[in-house]
């Protein structure tokens, strides 16, 4: 007979049928716990169907499920897959010892509680050979006490305590695995996204990482991915509302219901957790699954150590990538704190408002003299910002260039400061909605982490969002044209081509871009102009070096 195979009793471990917010809590003195299905077999029908009853009253958690004869209750195993099986020792053509070796045959470690009302020393020395979970004499049951009930509880809890640091197990030494067999970054993402979805509760996981316009797109997803374009919009890049994006902004865990796209997939809920490996920020780790239960306190933490083994994962790949390349390390950098100079100027003009720093000096006077370019802001608007910021001693608007250029002078420290004093090279900071972004340039490995110590000794909120070198993937390493636009270029110029602006005869007028984002006509253009210019010359500067 069949009597549940092993593998099917896996289920989605980690996830609880009873609400999220039930799990853990308690309720009357006593703790709530995932529910558990209990088959109780006895050929007495009176006795089963009471204490199936009495079970049931004291264990909202718990399913009961009766059986009175062995053949009965061979069927139902197979049919239900209980989590603990409870039988009387004499039973109608059999004993409850043969139902235990029928079980033993496909859940070896399924709890089995066996009563009996003869006390036999001779029975219960068989029962304990046959490695039964616990021995109870019926006598000892009177009264309706709860005590098959908490025998039952402790031998679920212990068995399914097992069975998660089994797959534990098994899970790290795949992750070792993966480790030791490829520096490859897309590779060692794929390789943790179908690892994830074949032995934990999920039936899609992607890992996604930041451009150097913030934009998140997937790296490498597994399960049903089919799925994954729907559920993160047809761009594949997620909303700021998503859990993926939640995830990162607040660099920590997060669980929610899916969104309707997901819903229309099957997907009940979704997690994700922010890939980080000291100090540095990757990307996301995201996984759906399908049905409605919450993530119990033991998935939660599995999960974030995955999220966290994927980040030691790409940061070693990078230190070996780093080790063989004679070209110096890229590090982008967010600084999201009005204490930074440039951070503080932007609070103080239009939302929309962007500032690119061209070149950043620190002069022997202890000031830092940057030129910048602006954009959707007069050059009044910027004067009136520096006046009005301490550590800003002048401000020096050039009103007839285009875009508009500014001289601003600082006598507070600054960013571009503190990484030069650990031989890092500035290349480009841009500064909007509050967080000063830089793109730096360091010599080697080891001084990424020096960096960020820096950074965030003189500033609260200090996040390395990517590192690469000159060997590393692609779509991360600045292989982008598009990596020197801002957000606001990005968006503009991707609705333009779309819309069919550069098409002759013409789609859609700067006047009609213009009302699409709400935006004066001139501002539209100067964005386009922009883009334009910073695209031509990456890809002529690239094919000529």
């Amino acid at each position: 007979m069949g009597l549940g195979p092993e593998s099917g009793s896996d289920g989605p471990v980690g996830w609880s049928a009873v609400s999220e917010s039930a799990t853990g809590t308690v309720d009357g003195g006593r703790v709530e716990r995932e529910d558990i299905g209990v088959l109780l077999v006895d050929d007495d029908e009176t006795w089963v169907r009471s204490t199936a009853e009495v079970l049931e009253h004291q264990r909202e958690a718990f399913t009961v499920s009766t059986a009175t004869t062995l053949s009965a209750a061979e069927t139902v195993f197979d049919a239900e897959d209980p989590d603990c099986v409870v039988s009387d020792y004499r039973l109608e053509r059999g004993t409850g010892l043969d139902l235990l070796a029928a079980i033993r045959d496909g859940a070896p470690d399924r709890p089995f509680v066996l009563i009996t009302g003869q006390g036999s020393e001779s029975v219960a020395s068989d029962a304990i050979g046959r490695q039964v979970t616990d021995y109870i004499p019926k006598r000892s049951l009177g009264n309706r006490d709860e005590r098959l009930a908490r025998r039952i509880e402790s031998a679920v809890e212990s068995y399914r305590t097992r069975r998660a640091l089994d797959r534990e197990r098994r899970s790290k030494n795949a992750m070792l695995d993966i480790l030791t067999a490829t520096t490859a970054e897309r590779e060692l993402c794929q390789q943790f996204c179908s690892q994830l979805v074949r032995q934990r509760p999920y039936a899609c996981a992607w890992i996604g990482s930041t451009d150097n316009g913030g934009t998140l797109t997937p790296r490498a997803v597994a399960g049903r991915d089919r799925s994954l374009d729907d559920v993160l919009g047809s761009d594949r890049a997620p909303s700021e509302g998503a859990p993926s994006r939640r995830a990162l902004d607040r660099d920590e865990l997060v669980v929610d219901m899916g969104t309707a796209a997901a819903d229309d997939n099957g997907f009940e809920r979704a997690v994700a957790a922010p890939v980080t490996h000291d100090g540095v920020q990757y990307g996301v780790l995201v996984a759906y699954v399908d049905d409605s239960g919450s993530l119990t306190d033991r998935e939660r933490a599995t999960f974030t150590e995955y999220a966290d083994t994927v980040g030691y994962a790409l940061r070693t790949a990078e230190q070996k990538r780093s080790l063989m390349s004679e070209r110096p390390v890229s590090v982008t950098v967010e600084v999201a704190d009005s204490a930074v100079p440039l951070v503080a100027v932007a609070d103080r003009l239009p939302v929309d408002a962007t500032i690119a720093v061209q070149s950043a000096v620190s002069r022997n006077d202890g000031t830092t003299l940057y030129v910048v370019e602006l954009e959707g802001a007069e050059p009044v608007a910027v004067e009136d910002a520096g006046a009005a910021v301490d550590g800003v001693t002048s401000v020096d608007a050039d009103s007839g260039a285009a875009p508009l250029r500014c001289v601003i002078e600082v006598d507070a420290r600054t960013p571009e400061e503190s990484i030069a004093e650990h031989g890092a090279r500035f290349e480009r900071t841009v500064v909007e909605d509050g967080v000063a972004t830089l793109s730096v340039s360091v010599p080697d490995d080891g001084t990424v982490a020096a960096v960020r110590e820096s950074l965030a000794a003189a500033y609260e909120d200090v996040t390395v969002s990517t590192i690469w070198t000159g060997q590393g993937d692609p779509s991360v390493t600045g292989g982008d044209p598009l990596a020197d636009l801002t957000d606001r270029q990005r968006e503009v110029l991707r609705h333009a081509f779309d819309v069919g602006y550069f098409e002759r005869p013409r789609g859609a007028s700067a006047t009609e871009l213009a009302d699409h984002f709400g935006v004066a006509r001139a501002t539209v253009t100067q964005h386009l102009r922009t883009a334009e210019r910073k695209l031509i010359g990456t890809v002529l500067a690239r094919r000529d070096g």
